[in-house]
C-alpha cells in the first residue's frame, strides 16, 4: 500500500495514464504544484480533492494513504484521528458532537464545518460539501461565504454595500440577500471538500 501523498499522487497518475499536464489541467491546479506534490517537496494542497476527483480516486487514500484507491470516503474526514486538525461541525440547532479532519494544517478555535445537505447557490459547493469557514475573518467583495437563510445554511457570495452587505448567487435571476434582514452570516468559507 502507498502511504506519502508523492507516492500515491504519483501511482495514481500512471495507472490512470496522467501527465503532470493533463491532470493539472483536469484538477485545474497549476502544473507547478502538481510537480511539487508528485516529488514530495509539498507535502499537501488545499486542491486534493480536486486533484482526486480528476484522477476518479479516494481523497482519503491520496491525502493520507487510508482506505481504498477507488471510490470515494468521507469517514476519514469525520472521525477523530489528530487532534490538532479537528474542526467542530455544526448545523442550524449549534454545535454537533461530530469532527472533520482537515487532511493538512492544524485548526484554528474561530473555524467550524459545516455539512451542505442541498446544493448551495454557487456551484463551487453542491450538496455533500463540507464546508469549513472562518468566524473571526469579515469577508471582503467576491468572498465565499456561508450563511443561514430561513433555516437553510447554503454558500454566498459577499458583495460590499452602504449597509453590513449583500450575498449572491450564481443564478443572477435570484435577488440579492441583504444582511442587514433575517440573514445569519455564519462565517468566510476558506476550505471545502467536495465528496
Amino acid at each position: 500500500m502507498k502511504s506519502t501523498l508523492a507516492q500515491c499522487l504519483n501511482f495514481a497518475m500512471q495507472s490512470r495514464n496522467f501527465s503532470q499536464g493533463t491532470l493539472a489541467k483536469a484538477s485545474r491546479v497549476s502544473q507547478s504544484t502538481i510537480f511539487k506534490l508528485t516529488k514530495g517537496t509539498s507535502k499537501g494542497s488545499k486542491k486534493i480533492v480536486d486533484i482526486a476527483h480528476a484522477l476518479k480516486v479516494n481523497p482519503d487514500w491520496l491525502a493520507r494513504g487510508v482506505g481504498e484507491m477507488e471510490g470515494e470516503s468521507i469517514s476519514s474526514f469525520i472521525s477523530p484521528s489528530d487532534s490538532s486538525n479537528e474542526v467542530r461541525v455544526w448545523n442550524k440547532e449549534g454545535e454537533t458532537e461530530n469532527i472533520v479532519n482537515l487532511p493538512e494544517g492544524k485548526s484554528v478555535s474561530t473555524w467550524r464545518a459545516y455539512i451542505l445537505d442541498r446544493n448551495s447557490g454557487c456551484k463551487e459547493a453542491p450538496v455533500g460539501s463540507i464546508v469549513i469557514v472562518d468566524t473571526a475573518v469579515k469577508p471582503r467583495a467576491s468572498d465565499l461565504v456561508v450563511a443561514m437563510i430561513s433555516d437553510m445554511i447554503s454558500v454566498y457570495r459577499f458583495l460590499p454595500s452602504n449597509g453590513p452587505g449583500l450575498l449572491s448567487v450564481d443564478d443572477k435571476k435570484v435577488p440579492l440577500f441583504d444582511l442587514s434582514e433575517s440573514v445569519n452570516l455564519l462565517g468566510l468559507l476558506f476550505f471545502f471538500f467536495v465528496i
